[in-house]
């Protein structure tokens, strides 16, 4: 499996806060089955604005660790970047980073308080492959689904939360990743996980309630084939 969404890389933001937590988080992930994890620091000003620089420094201090451990896990980079009106600016500058080599970037919308300029700010924007994190937990979309045809009908890519499916946000979440994942408006799934025994180590338990809910083919195009094409940029 392949995960796009993490907080795994260490002393960034709100997730991973040591080296050491880092390792054991991957460790947790290489034991659930994924073999690819893309690193998504916040960027988020003022409080989350470590450049591209930074992170991949912090990056490959980690893959070596991996290494030296025998835990089998490819890092990528990337950013979780906060909706905001410099997006291109901060990708120019290589202050915020697309997902690995690709030119798809994950953009992150206020939770509780809904962006009517959200649409336009994304339409703006001189790039075609977009994904937006864990819809399922935005406030708005849980009272009006809907909220998301528009940015469905752009061609924007839903990445749905794990834990989402476990109630790990709240009921509302839980419920509205469900209607999602049964209309196949999901793309593809991720952690986003900020922690160690979290997501990874709740795997089992995710992905027997996830099997009962979707169907196969679907399943392997959530967890793996999508997310292997977007970091092949197709």
């Amino acid at each position: 499996m392949i995960d796009l969404h993490s907080h795994i890389l260490y002393e960034t933001d709100d997730g991973s806060s040591s080296l050491e937590e880092s390792i054991e988080m991957a460790k947790e992930a290489f034991e659930a089955g994924f073999t690819t994890i893309c690193c998504t620091p916040h960027y988020l000003e003022p409080q989350y604005v470590h450049t591209r620089e930074e992170n991949l420094e912090k990056l490959n201090i980690l893959q070596n660790k991996l290494e030296q451990r025998n835990i089998d896990i490819k890092l990528e980079l990337g950013n979780e970047i906060f909706i905001t009106r410099n997006i291109e600016e901060l990708i120019d500058a290589k202050k915020a980073s697309m997902l690995g080599e690709s030119e798809y970037i994950l953009i992150e919308l206020p939770m509780f308080q809904r962006l009517t300029s959200a649409i336009n700010l994304i339409s703006d924007l001189p790039y075609s492959k977009i994904i937006l994190a864990h819809p399922e937990r935005y406030e708005y979309v849980q009272d009006n689904i809907s909220y998301l045809d528009e940015f469905i009908d752009m061609g924007i890519l839903l990445q749905g939360n794990y834990e989402s499916i476990l109630g790990k946000y709240g009921r509302k979440a839980e419920k509205t990743l469900k209607k999602l994942l049964k209309q196949h408006k999901v793309d593809l799934l991720s952690t986003d996980t900020h922690r160690k025994n979290s997501t990874y180590a709740r795997f089992l338990e995710i992905e027997k309630k996830l099997k009962k809910l979707v169907k196969e083919d679907y399943y392997k195009d959530l967890t793996y084939n999508l997310p292997k094409d977007i970091l092949r940029n197709i």
